[in-house]
């Protein structure tokens, strides 16, 4: 846990990820409630024990199923090629951090 505090730059990337997962949290149970998806804690609960970036995708898995078929995207483009680098940045960031 000390890790975490370690440098500034650990400091600032531990409070971010924890913002990020206080709005994740926030959007689980909103849209739980909307959208009846049940036992959003056991997703709550779960990001913290594991990890809150393996279990939101289980549950925007669970939403998407809930709210059954939709329109499909109408993605632009530019969207595809802007979210394209961010994956590669993500992808080289994680990289990176894992071999270092």
């Amino acid at each position: 846990m000390n890790d975490l505090k370690v440098t500034p730059a650990s400091r600032s990337y531990t409070g971010d990820l924890l913002m990020l997962a206080l709005a994740a949290v926030v959007f689980m149970v909103i849209e739980a409630r909307k959208h009846g998806i049940r036992f959003v804690w056991l997703y709550v609960v779960g990001g913290f024990a594991t990890a809150i970036g393996f279990t939101f995708p289980l549950f925007l898995i669970a939403r998407e199923l809930r709210m059954g078929a939709s329109d499909a995207p109408r993605l632009r483009p530019i969207d595809v090629a802007l979210l394209a680098i961010v994956a590669l940045v993500i992808a080289g960031h994680v990289i990176w951090v894992g071999v270092g």
